[in-house]
């Protein structure tokens, strides 16, 4: 039995330290460290925490989002022995404020790029590569006392968006109880990968997704963005055995997979397309809200394992779970081993065991009010089979009183609305009017909302009527971290309009208003859904691929940037995510024999018997500036300048064989796959080119998540920085905006390179050499960039650089 939630990463470390612990596919990159490595950057973030005087019974807040650097930060926490803070990212710095009002933290750990608020409190962004390892040969840091398992580990807050927050209080003992309970029924395999979509911010996502993986020597395995491209990406590409996910999830891709099937071979298509989700994926664990029995059985018909649990927060979290062994669909399972459960007399689940909280912070009545003697009222109405099995109907506090004085659950009229082809989700409240309640739907989706009611009324009881409906206005509700309607909001918009106006979108407040003034520095108010996005909000191309990043990782939808064009205004924007919603994009093409087992045994021998001899002829080459790699290994990014078609064959011929053996070329879209074409079959054998799109209307994103593919695989690339042939008499033109984003986010050295000389052998735009010369080529001192520098600072950095080179004494042109 673990002491504590520290000492548990060392016994793991300590008995598969070489097995990988945890990876995330992260914007362009994938990070994997096995759990010796997620040991050595949890003890040197622990470092850093006890320069700031962080010690036993203090507290940290930490916010990021689900990556490595988020699991390492939370142990660091742990070995100090003090407080988690778990607060999710896209908090604004007005929240984040009164959570700190609240629990008086000592330091806060972040990710790069989170805006955290006003308050002066010492910040650490995790994700520096200067917290790769502790310090060589360091003890572990004073001041840290051990932890025991009754002291707080945790400060999980469940509420405060607009109000005050309240947090949750859970001891080590708490958290290691539910866990080795949970473990002990259903093990895994130390080979198993396990895929979460959940937040690590929220308790079921760290126990199911990162603590249950970790207790059996698994991988726990992450997505930056949970767009459709994205989770696909990481199914397709790792061997996933298990998912953690919530029900929205299941409902969506579902819906995707019976659209515009007919519905007499809908189960046999469903057993079709098992393998294109995954061919290893055998399990999903599903929490964090109710799960409609009928997706959950088409789910098994694809051949899936279903095991749907319930629990909350305050309960560390899981209560109940079906087992692969024990399993009635319909129903959240049997209590855990050590958990008791009961029924209130009015049907609200109570529970009692060692992993119900201690209390929330600093609020005796709060604390007073969840408890019936020791027994945690949850909240949730709910019924036990005679089997223990318990079906959860809904939360008792939007539970509605019927006409006839009987219980109506938003739950069941939810789950028959949401199968009237158009609604993608619906929230139900009772509204009372005149001492009664009125039963009142609020639709999302492109559909009739009044044949929508009238059709899940035929299928419901004579109590369970829709009398009302309202049409959401937005692209979606506003939702949990375990994506649950936040049915208070919607409460709120239903009160606060005029019944006989037809709902509006407030201006400045969704989503994307946020996600466009993060981007543009604008206030969020001064946005309106006739803005255009480039014109009126000055989104150059830089920015254009960041506003597509960003609507990928926080709404889950795919846009490229040529979605977005001059005209485009915010309203349509909208539009358009609501429209993909849920769609998943055709990958973009890229070679994928060159990188095959013929072609790069072809290319080594065509660049020395074909390439090279033929650059001999044209030209002497001179290389300088090799002793700046001699310390650097793979993968790393080149970037030279551009004056010559010639000079991918000068680079390739410069950059040292141990590079060159597993070296692409980034090329122009437009140039080499287009005006080229005929070309470009033997420039992706001889060196390993690929499509890079250069035109601000293109996708470039497809571009960077292929050299970040490439870069994973341990592949160096080259980048023309400057972004085309520099056709004028200036030594070398302004970098685009890319050459910065590229440095910052793959994580990799650069290496500038300076070339002279190929232009006047072979002359800008042509493919025909003029006379033989001279080239030279210099390679520069690499440049590291950590997480969160500014693209145009990195690539002002990029610049002077190959500025500096190309003014070096004895340098020819």
């Amino acid at each position: 039995m673990d002491r504590n939630i520290g000492e548990f990463l060392r016994n793991r470390a300590a008995l598969s330290g070489r097995a990988a612990a945890i990876e995330a596919r992260l914007r362009y990159r994938t990070v994997s460290w096995t759990y010796a490595e997620l040991e050595r950057r949890a003890e040197a973030l622990a470092h850093a925490l006890a320069g700031l005087g962080v010690g036993r019974g203090d507290r940290v807040l930490l916010i990021s989002p689900n990556q490595p650097h988020w699991a390492a930060a939370y142990f660091a926490i742990l070995f100090r022995g003090a407080a988690v803070v778990p607060l999710n990212p896209q908090s604004t710095p007005a929240q984040i404020d009164r959570i700190i009002r609240a629990c008086g933290p000592k330091a806060l750990l972040k990710s790069a790029g989170v805006a955290w608020g006003s308050a002066p409190l010492p910040a650490v962004t995790i994700d520096r590569e200067a917290f790769a390892g502790a310090p060589a040969g360091s003890a572990p840091p004073p001041g840290g006392a051990v932890a025991e398992r009754d002291d707080t580990a945790e400060i999980i807050y469940t509420s405060g968006t607009t109000g005050e927050p309240k947090g949750v209080v859970l001891t080590h003992g708490n958290i290691l109880s539910d866990l080795e309970a949970l473990a002990g029924l259903e093990p895994l395999k130390p080979g198993d990968r396990v895929f979460s979509i959940v937040p690590l911010f929220h308790m079921y996502g760290q126990l199911a997704g990162l603590l249950y993986p970790m207790y059996h020597g698994a991988a726990a395995t992450y997505a930056l963005s949970l767009s459709s491209r994205a989770i696909i990406g990481v199914l397709s590409g790792a061997p996933i055995t298990h998912m953690v996910v919530v029900p929205e999830f299941l409902r969506t891709v579902m819906a995707r997979v019976e659209a515009g099937a007919p519905r007499w071979c809908r189960g046999r298509l469903l057993r079709l397309f098992r393998g294109r989700i995954s061919k290893t994926l055998r399990t999903i664990a599903c929490g964090g809200a109710p799960l409609d029995p009928e997706i959950e059985r088409k789910w098994r018909l694809m051949g899936f394992e279903i095991l749907q649990g319930y629990g909350l927060t305050e309960a560390s979290p899981v209560v109940t779970t079906n087992t692969r062994r024990n399993h009635r669909p319909g129903t959240v399972g049997r209590p855990l081993p050590g958990i008791e459960l009961k029924l209130s007399a009015g049907g609200e689940v109570l529970v009692k065991g060692p992993n119900v909280m201690r209390g929330y912070y600093l609020d005796e009545k709060s604390t007073r009010e969840s408890f019936d003697g020791q027994w945690l009222k949850t909240g949730d109405m709910g019924s036990l089979d005679a089997g223990g099995f318990l079906r959860v109907f809904g939360r008792r506090q939007y539970m509605i009183l019927g006409p006839g004085g009987e219980n109506v659950f938003p739950e069941d009229l939810e789950a028959e609305l949401n199968k009237v082809g158009g609604v993608r989700d619906s929230a139900v409240l009772g509204l009372e009017e005149d001492g009664r309640y009125v039963v009142h739907a609020v639709l999302l989706g492109d559909c009739e909302a009044e044949a929508a009611v009238a059709s899940a009324n035929r299928r419901l009881a004579p109590h369970q009527q829709i009398m009302e409906w309202s049409v959401w206005p937005q692209a979606d509700f506003p939702r949990s971290a375990t994506r649950k309607v936040r049915k208070g909001e919607v409460l709120k918009w239903l009160l606060g309009r005029e019944k006989a106006r037809e709902p509006g979108a407030p201006g400045g407040t969704g989503e994307l208003p946020r996600i466009l003034a993060e981007v543009t520095g604008r206030d969020p108010l001064s946005i309106s859904s006739g803005s255009r996005v480039v014109g009126d909000l000055r989104l150059d191309s830089l920015l254009r691929i960041e506003l597509v990043s960003r609507i990928e990782e926080r709404m889950g939808v795919v846009i490229e940037e040529k979605d977005v064009t001059v005209r485009t205004t915010v309203g349509e924007l909208e539009t358009l995510i609501s429209e993909r919603r849920g769609r998943a994009p055709r990958p973009p093409g890229y070679p994928r024999w060159s990188l095959g087992a013929l072609a790069r045994a072809l290319r080594p021998p065509l660049q020395d018997l074909v390439c090279f001899p033929w650059l001999r002829l044209l030209a002497e080459l001179k290389i300088s500036g090799l002793e700046n790699l001699s310390d650097l290994g793979s993968p790393v990014i080149f970037m030279p300048n551009h004056r010559s078609y010639l000079d991918s064959a000068a680079v390739l011929r410069a950059i040292p064989p141990r590079f060159r053996g597993r070296l692409g070329f980034a090329a122009a879209r437009d140039v080499l796959y287009d005006k080229f074409l005929w070309f470009s079959p033997l420039a992706d054998l001889v060196f390993n080119s690929y499509p890079f799109p250069s035109e601000a209307e293109e996708d470039t994103k497809s571009g960077l998540d292929y050299s970040g593919r490439l870069i994973d695989a341990g592949w160096n690339i080259v980048v023309y920085p400057e972004g085309r042939l520099n056709t004028t008499d200036r030594p070398l033109l302004p970098l685009k905006g890319g050459a910065g984003l590229m440095a910052v986010e793959m994580g990799t050295p650069v290496v500038p390179v300076a070339l002279a000389g190929t232009d006047g052998i072979m002359p800008p735009g042509t493919l025909m050499p003029k006379r033989r010369g001279p080239i030279e080529v210099r390679f520069g001192r690499p440049l590291r960039f950590d997480a969160g520098v500014p693209y145009q600072e990195a690539t002002a950095a990029v610049q002077r650089a190959l500025e500096e080179l190309l003014a070096g004494p004895a340098f020819s042109r």
